[in-house]
């Protein structure tokens, strides 16, 4: 077996039925222009009463490598540097939410990503299937029987783009692409980077890892040698599941408070969505022009506001260069 150019580490805890469907989008059959051979998937999967099916898992075309934990706590934090430590790759990506479809590109283009920079970030925007957002699924009349009749109706494992005509925004970056995000589900950066920034940290103790996701995406953002990429036309579209921010349940508001809290605290400071500017790469099928339209509409009202001032409207990627600069002058 030759060794991967890309590990992809999934996280799963009792979701078996979208986690084998996660899986099936990132199979060599499904995702296009890549051979099974240049990546592989790593699946860590916290023991809960709903386990996937490891013969299911082994069945898949391509190159997975299933690994089913024991974890005392109830965040992913762990499982994602078990993960690591069984990445063969140089690049990494990261699906902290193992429910996760991908559009058939993703791969493809993460790799295209690091042939150009060795500290690419690559960012895939998020969305959730259906109408709205999955935390008012119950208020909407929204099952996962509704949801599942949704994904037949498209064959989304032959049609693997007309997820976006089943989707919506997530609401963690609900301005499109040329605006700041504050996390992504499906993320890339080397391995050396991900070791620079701490890995994943497992103070990070709260109910589905709090917020963690954010933590990670803007400790990637910021650091002094990442150059972020958009995979614009792709997307990683979230499957409903119960999730712990992504459902509708009673005291949410209170939960995502202790989270923020916790994510300001182990950053040492407030956070704010990194403000970087990415290189767009990739290319638009019909079914994603619609958010293409919506970003550029948003970009340019925030062109606006900040009147074409660069430096402003990517203050950290102004940050970066600064820092390079007075280091070269030292």
């Amino acid at each position: 077996m030759s060794q991967p150019l890309l590990s992809i580490i999934v996280i799963a805890y009792d979701m078996p039925r979208q986690a084998l469907n996660t899986l099936r989008s990132l199979s060599p059959v499904y995702q296009q222009g890549v051979t099974g051979d240049e990546y592989e998937v790593i699946v860590v999967e916290n023991r809960s009463r709903r386990n996937m099916d490891v013969a299911a898992v082994e069945a898949l075309p391509g190159n997975f490598r299933y690994f089913l934990r024991d974890e005392a706590g109830v965040s992913p934090a762990a499982a994602i540097n078990f993960g690591f430590q069984q990445a063969r790759g140089r690049f990494i990506g990261l699906m902290i939410d193992g429910a996760r479809l991908v559009s058939p590109g993703v791969v493809q283009y993460a790799l295209m990503a690091f042939r150009i920079s060795a500290d690419a970030m690559v960012v895939v925007p998020g969305y959730h299937l259906g109408e709205d957002e999955q935390q008012f699924h119950f208020s909407n009349g929204y099952t996962e029987e509704a949801e599942q009749q949704l994904l037949q109706g498209i064959d989304w494992l032959n049609n693997g783009y007309r997820l976006f005509e089943i989707a919506c925004w997530s609401g963690a970056n609900p301005r499109g692409f040329f605006s700041p995000f504050m996390e992504s589900n499906c993320l890339f950066m080397s391995a050396e980077i991900f070791r620079d920034i701490g890995q994943a940290d497992e103070r990070f103790n709260l109910s589905g890892g709090g917020s963690l996701n954010l933590f990670l995406y803007r400790k990637t953002a910021v650091h002094p040698r990442t150059q972020s990429f958009m995979l614009a036309g792709e997307g990683s579209f979230h499957q409903l599941h119960g999730g712990v921010t992504t459902s509708e349940v009673e005291g949410r508001d209170e939960m995502l408070k202790e989270q923020n809290a916790q994510l300001c605290q182990l950053l040492g400071y407030d956070f704010r969505s990194p403000a970087v500017e990415p290189v767009i790469l990739g290319k638009f099928r019909g079914p994603a022009m619609p958010y293409l339209i919506t970003s550029a509409e948003m970009g340019l009202q925030r062109h606006r506001r900040f009147k074409g001032q660069v430096g402003q409207m990517f203050v950290d990627d102004f940050e970066k260069k600064c820092a390079e600069t007075s280091i070269a002058t030292e």
